[in-house]
């Protein structure tokens, strides 16, 4: 009697099948099979494979957000600085390491391209100056000799743009 109650099942409702079933995002599977490719795998990679790397490569990067969020809150903060990721990765020099090497060419670059902007807006006002002094100077020979004040010439200080009088000219 008592292997008849052992199979029975007290539960009288269907089992529950969840008709929507949220797929899982995959968003590194492109990149996780160019990685294998390029690392000596064959053109075709197993789903399987791409599949346990993505989930551990997801749930690693999970770990180090919350990690970092964690530490973020600990400072006081709701939001997470870039600042931040070395705490989380303090126990892994390799890592860490990498992460300062990235930090440190992405400041080069953006140096690099405030000094390439600057140099562009200096060179483009100075060619546009050179260009509006000639035509001054064709419409000055056409005129009786009148004075007319010269344009005022643009000094560039960082990103903000100062006007300077020229010496000669009188404004209030």
């Amino acid at each position: 009697m008592w292997c008849f109650f052992a199979r029975m099942s007290f539960n009288t409702q269907p089992p529950i099948t969840n008709t929507k079933r949220r797929r899982k995002q995959r968003l590194f599977t492109r990149d996780i099979e160019q990685l294998l490719y390029s690392l000596g795998d064959g053109p075709y990679t197993s789903d399987q494979t791409v599949n346990a790397l993505e989930e551990t490569l997801v749930t690693y990067l999970s770990e180090l957000c919350h990690t970092t969020l964690q530490f973020a809150r600990n400072q006081g903060r709701s939001r997470v600085k870039i600042d931040d990721f070395p705490f989380a990765l303090r126990n892994d020099p390799y890592k860490l390491s990498r992460l300062e090497y990235i930090i440190n060419q992405s400041q080069k670059i953006e140096k690099a391209k405030k000094i390439f902007d600057d140099k562009n807006v200096v060179s483009n006002l100075s060619a546009t100056e050179k260009d509006n002094d000639d035509n001054d100077d064709d419409n000055n020979k056409h005129k009786d000799e009148q004075s007319i004040p010269k344009k005022k010439k643009r000094k560039v200080t960082g990103n903000v743009t100062l006007r300077q009088q020229d010496e000669g000219s009188d404004e209030n």
